[in-house]
């Protein structure tokens, strides 16, 4: 069975910035993982591809990580599909040679009006026109507000942007011990199910429970297989999927043709 690994971090601890100690991410994230540590892991769990993108922290030095990644994708074509951090820049990317684009909000792009209420930033609107225009999609960590981001900002301008949202949506509060709440998950799904040009993926969720509740609300042809590696192997991830014993048609959705589906041509 072919396997696209649809959620894993390229970093280098010298993409860091100095002034980014106390950054959430760098503080508990800031793990070397380079293309070596990657394709070995691929190679133990039998993984044919892998999407890579640099860590979304505002402290590392995207640009430079970004290129990376893009350098990775034409050394070694046959493992990697790249995504580029989302900027405003995103035709470079793309005549770079990137498939789609991360984007990592943790509550940065919630902008307060003058009264206190909750506004979104339209910073990279233009952006998602771009990967709309060219099919690519945007994979997508949103926070608490997700379901609100994706109805009344980014699919009112661009309805047909495909969008992946990573770890079934789930926001890991700090008040749950950075756990995702399967109250706060299953709502996500149900309000996002019956728009066709969204998928999620499990990477970082380890309770098969929520995996299961997640089979039962949008099926296995929504659903697309991640590791979030270097934080999970793809092994442990993909064992974790085979316990829940799912057919084999069911295994090469999530594994392979949905992330196909979402992927250009």
């Amino acid at each position: 069975m072919e396997v696209i690994d649809a959620h894993c971090h390229v970093h280098s601890p010298k993409w860091v910035k100095k002034e980014s100690e106390n950054d959430f991410l760098i503080k508990n994230f800031d793990v070397c993982s380079l293309e070596t540590e990657i394709i070995q892991n691929m190679q133990e769990a039998k993984v044919n591809k892998t999407i890579i993108f640099p860590m979304p922290s505002i402290f590392v030095n995207l640009e430079a990580a970004n290129l990376y990644v893009t350098y990775l994708a034409k050394l070694y074509p046959h493992y990697f599909i790249p995504f580029a951090i989302i900027d405003i820049n995103s035709q470079k990317w793309i005549d770079l040679g990137v498939k789609g684009f991360k984007e990592h909000t943790f509550g940065l792009r919630i902008q307060k009006d003058k009264y206190g209420n909750d506004i979104f930033s339209h910073k990279f609107k233009q952006s998602y026109k771009i990967m709309e225009g060219y099919g690519l999609p945007l994979l997508l960590h949103a926070g608490k507000n997700i379901v609100e981001r994706i109805k009344y900002d980014i699919l009112k301008s661009t309805p047909l942007l495909k969008i992946i949202i990573a770890h079934l949506g789930a926001d890991f509060p700090e008040t749950n011990k950075f756990q995702p709440l399967k109250e706060q998950v299953i709502n996500i799904l149900k309000q996002l199910k019956n728009i066709a040009n969204i998928y999620y993926d499990i990477s970082a969720i380890h309770n098969t429970d929520l995996i299961k509740y997640a089979l039962d609300i949008i099926g296995t042809e929504k659903i697309v297989f991640g590791s979030d590696f270097p934080y999970e192997k793809p092994l442990t991830v993909l064992t974790r999927l085979q316990s829940l014993k799912l057919t084999r048609e069911e295994m090469r959705n999530i594994c392979y043709l949905n992330i196909k589906r979402v992927l250009p041509d």
